[in-house]
């Protein structure tokens, strides 16, 4: 039996992973860049192997005592799943490679029934039943979905800006001078952001907007869409149960208060992080409590 558990919270702004020893409580943490396989496979490969490997060198242990659990973003899809468990697979054999959404729904309330809605980067809804029965929500990436994150509101953002410029020739709003500040002003350079822009850029824009939402007519349109995804995705992840409510995320804080009172009665603090539900992921599977197993969608 491993000595050691290893939990690891992987996304798209930053990677966070924490080491414990069983027999002596002793643990070990550290924090690295993004490591989403959607947004860049290779990135998040070589992010994961790097922050693996630091760990086990800090704690003086080997990949044989050490049994891992990773909550990582796009590992819904099993073919780039798949790789990256080859990928670690000589570094650490004794290895579950889960989506964040897991390892967030079980940190939140230390494992007990709860629906979580996560909006960072990107965004995605995941509950656990009373059965243990786990379903996810959302979560299909920036092309397609994501609705309700922080990638699809800079997008947004973004689109609400060229459109005013359509429409008045000029960067006029704050929100517009907010956001040119980044993209520049000028339709050439305008281009080639678009052209080179990764996911992150379009996520790093959606902070400009929720200061801006109460003063600026344009950032409060783009944020009144936003607030339509966050509660289509919130209702959509409570379908047919009556759970708590947890709301995780860089733009968790200022999106609640502006959510409908009916969801924010149900609404509760998170217990724990996603790094805590990938430690307890780990535990249980360590003890035969549970199977490597995906969620349902």
């Amino acid at each position: 039996m491993t000595d050691f558990v290893l939990g690891i919270d992987a996304g798209g702004t930053k990677t966070l992973g924490r080491l414990q020893q069983r027999s002596t409580g002793r643990s070990w943490q550290l924090k690295m860049g993004s490591a989403s396989l959607t947004n860049d496979y290779n990135n998040a490969a070589a992010t994961l192997y790097q922050l693996i490997s630091n760990l086990f060198e800090l704690a003086q242990c080997t990949g044989e005592q050490v049994t891992v659990v990773a909550g990582v973003p796009g590992a819904g899809n099993l073919q780039l799943r798949k790789s990256l468990e080859l990928h670690l697979a000589e570094l650490c054999p004794n290895l579950w490679i889960t989506t964040d959404a897991k390892t967030s729904v079980y940190g939140a309330n230390h494992g007990q029934p709860v629906v979580v809605v996560a909006l960072g980067t990107g965004s995605v809804g995941m509950r656990l039943e009373a059965n243990g029965e786990e379903r996810q929500f959302g979560g299909w990436g920036f092309i397609i979905g994501d609705e309700g994150s922080g990638a699809i509101l800079g997008k947004m953002a973004v689109r609400q800006v060229l459109d005013e410029l359509d429409r008045t020739r000029r960067f006029g709003s704050r929100l517009a001078k907010a956001v040119t500040a980044v993209i520049g002003t000028d339709p050439a350079n305008i281009l080639s952001w678009l052209k080179n822009a990764a996911v992150n850029d379009f996520s790093r824009l959606a902070p400009l907007v929720l200061p801006l939402a109460q003063t600026c007519p344009q950032a409060s349109t783009v944020f009144k869409r936003y607030l339509v995804d966050v509660v289509e995705l919130i209702d959509l992840s409570c379908l047919e149960v009556d759970l708590p409510v947890v709301i995780l995320g860089g733009l968790a804080e200022g999106t609640i208060p502006h959510l409908p009172e009916r969801i924010r009665r149900n609404i509760i603090p998170a217990s724990g992080t996603s790094v805590d539900g990938a430690l307890l992921l780990a535990d249980k599977w360590l003890g035969g409590e549970l199977k490597k197993t995906e969620p349902m969608f």
